[in-house]
């Protein structure tokens, strides 16, 4: 592979080492005689003529090993082979929190590299718990720039220099716009990361207001707060049902908020389905049931 397809194809714009993988072939193909997938693994030294088939297919992921060898025929810089090793632990990784900081050091890779910063700060979006909620208390309370009466209103406080962060990164972030009367506007920007991505972040989001939630059962008074649980025997399609009508529930209650022309405090609806137990298959199943 010459230096020109690394231009062509520049690995720090994927999430996805088998995309990346993908795009790389697809570009040689097109461009070089007698491309195939034979001619990369003998480039890679690899004995199997099919291996980069296979990991395109999902068959094989890629061992650390193996990995050296592909970035020896993708001819990769040193900082874009730090990337594709990170980005494969970071596809394989099963751990959520091990998979949380592989994702940091794709980003820190990337914001060395001295591009995509404007996307990757949208990413830290869902970092901080107060982020979403300063953005819904900023357009409804007339602070005047009083960041310790936004830190006030806040459950749990938080500081006034984290309401001021919050403010100053959701303004140059596209989440708050300032209009001509000098009030703060909500927008909506687009978030596009790769589902991979989005989903290890709204993970870490999740478990932060999942601890809140633990939290406000001992620091909220009662009339204030619902917290509910159901535990139920369902079959799949059931299950499947019940998870379609949260959706929609969901979707629902932003509407409501969307149509309240009043506001007067943020609040956070925490929905969670999951199971309990394993699957009962048709043998184990008792025959009255």
């Amino acid at each position: 592979m010459t230096s020109s397809t690394n231009q062509k194809i520049d690995i720090f714009n994927f999430f996805n080492y088998c995309e990346y993988l993908q795009a790389v072939y697809n570009w040689r193909k097109a461009h070089e005689d007698g491309f195939s997938h034979r001619r990369f693994s003998q480039e890679a030294g690899i004995k199997s003529p099919n291996y980069l088939l296979r990991v395109l297919k999902g068959e094989r992921a890629l061992s650390e090993e193996y990995c050296k060898k592909f970035c020896t025929a993708l001819k990769l810089q040193k900082n874009e082979e730090s990337y594709f090793l990170t980005l494969v632990q970071f596809n394989n990784e099963k751990n959520i929190t091990q998979k949380e900081i592989l994702l940091r050091s794709l980003l820190s890779l990337r914001y060395r590299r001295g591009i995509h910063r404007i996307n990757d700060k949208k990413l830290q979006f869902f970092s901080k718990w107060y982020y979403p909620v300063i953005r819904e208390l900023a357009t409804i309370i007339n602070f005047k720039n009083d960041y310790a009466l936004l830190a006030r209103k806040c459950i749990p406080r938080i500081t006034a220099q984290q309401a001021e962060n919050a403010v100053n990164y959701l303004l140059k972030n596209g989440f708050l716009m300032i209009d001509e009367s000098g009030n703060l506007l909500r927008t909506d920007p687009v978030i596009s990361s790769g589902d991979e991505v989005y989903s290890t972040i709204l993970r870490n989001y999740h478990k932060q207001t999942l601890s809140q939630s633990i939290e406000a059962l001992n620091t909220i008074e009662q009339e204030n707060r619902d917290i509910s649980s159901l535990t139920m025997s369902v079959s799949r399609k059931t299950y499947n049902l019940i998870k379609k009508e949260i959706q929609d529930f969901r979707k629902h209650l932003l509407q409501i908020a969307k149509e309240d022309n009043n506001p007067e405090l943020v609040c956070i609806a925490g929905f969670q389905l999951f199971p309990r137990s394993k699957v009962i298959s048709k043998t184990q199943k008792r025959c009255d049931s």
